[in-house]
């Protein structure tokens, strides 16, 4: 599928005019770029999020900030010493309210730079559809933006969960090739608008120029908006595939995988024009499917790394997905929840993924091999719901 009207009709849901106090609204985007001089390849995210805008639309509210809760009369027990005084609570546990833009490279060198604002604070046009944020815009085609954080502001604001740095970007999308409905229920809605999405531009990271070309941005973009985000996040896709069958690299394949939905994996893909739909929120009688994130054993050739396992089939087809992602790349980061009390995902994450996938058609009593393709550069992610520690 293309770019349409009817992918941004979509992608506009819960932006503008947004009239629920809870839930989550997230847009991320994901891209390959090129370090200027040295040609070294870093991997980037750009995320634009909502967490429960309208409890505090016109000043962002964090729920890891302390905030102390304490009349005035309590204050004086506390003053006086007296034994009630042992007993009060000192901070108030709320539900977040902010509208979020991070950027981030994942790798050996991974960091992740934030931005909050208040719903007021954000500018959504219609027609073309795009959104002002601070310094940063979300258009239709086009990300443009800064965010600057010292570490006196990082050491201030632990809330913030990020680190100190500087980023801007000028970039150009498309959006390559569209599914719009990855997971449907009544509190979910996640689909990859740009399960293949190229990019061009440029983006300035730490006083680093990178350039961003689209035949090697291997680029993706999904979309997760829901009431909750799963108690588990379980995610693989890639763009970047090379046929071991006829050794070629196939530009028009890529896939995403993502869950956990009514404990199952959602996945989506094409091969070379051949999409493949396996839905979470389909019939169990559709498809069966398994997977797992677990530690290589040591001493295998694989130790020190992460494995991505998927296997997924029906009445005609078999795909099985094997990843692996080295320790010393994945990122660990903490994207706080829209139901507040200190809850956070915390995830793990890497976008340097190799591995490889393979697609049978059963003939009979048969597997008849489609493709066998090798993958790289994959986003590799899990994560489970936890109590915050800050």
């Amino acid at each position: 599928m293309t770019n349409t009207s009817k992918v941004y009709k979509l992608i506009k849901k819960g932006f503008k005019n947004p009239k629920k106090k809870t839930g989550v609204n997230y847009w991320r985007f994901v891209f390959n770029a090129i370090a200027e001089g040295t040609g070294a390849e870093k991997s980037f995210f750009i995320e634009l999020e909502y967490i429960n805008p309208s409890l505090s639309p016109s000043a962002p509210r964090l729920g890891f900030k302390p905030r102390v809760k304490i009349s005035e009369a309590d204050l004086q027990y506390v003053l006086a010493g007296t034994n009630s005084a042992k007993n009060l609570e000192t901070e108030a546990i709320i539900q977040p309210s902010y509208c979020s833009v991070r950027v981030g490279m994942v790798g050996k060198e991974s960091k992740q730079i934030c931005e909050y604002h208040g719903l007021k604070s954000c500018n959504v046009r219609n027609n073309p559809f795009e959104i002002q944020i601070g310094n940063s815009l979300f258009a239709e085609t086009k990300l443009t933006g800064s965010v600057e954080l010292s570490e006196q502001d990082v050491k201030e604001h632990p809330e913030f969960l990020c680190n100190s740095g500087k980023a801007a970007w000028n970039i150009d999308y498309s959006l390559e090739t569209v599914f719009l409905e990855g997971f449907k229920s009544r509190k979910a809605h996640w689909f990859p608008c740009g399960c293949l999405a190229k990019f061009s531009g440029t983006i300035l990271f730490d006083g680093v120029s990178y350039l961003i070309d689209p035949k090697r941005s291997y680029g993706y973009c999904d979309r997760y908006i829901g009431s909750l985000f799963p108690k588990k996040w379980f995610h693989l896709s890639s763009s970047n595939l090379t046929s071991n069958i006829s050794g070629k690299l196939l530009f028009g394949s890529s896939f995403s995988v993502q869950g956990e939905f009514n404990d199952r994996i959602s996945f989506l893909g094409t091969f070379e024009g051949q999409p493949l739909v396996f839905k979470a929120d389909m019939s169990k009688r559709n498809y069966s499917c398994v997977w797992d994130c677990t530690q290589a054993p040591e001493g295998s050739e694989y130790e020190n790394k992460l494995h991505w396992s998927v296997s997924v089939h029906n009445k005609t087809y078999v795909i099985d997905i094997d990843v692996y992602c080295d320790l010393k790349e994945l990122y660990n980061r903490k994207l706080e929840l829209p139901q507040g009390k200190r809850k956070i995902m915390d995830l793990i994450e890497g976008f340097g993924g190799t591995g490889e996938i393979k697609l049978y058609k059963k003939n009979r009593k048969n597997l008849e091999q489609l493709e066998f393709a090798k993958i790289e550069k994959a986003v590799c992610e899990f994560g489970e719901i936890e109590e915050g520690g800050l």
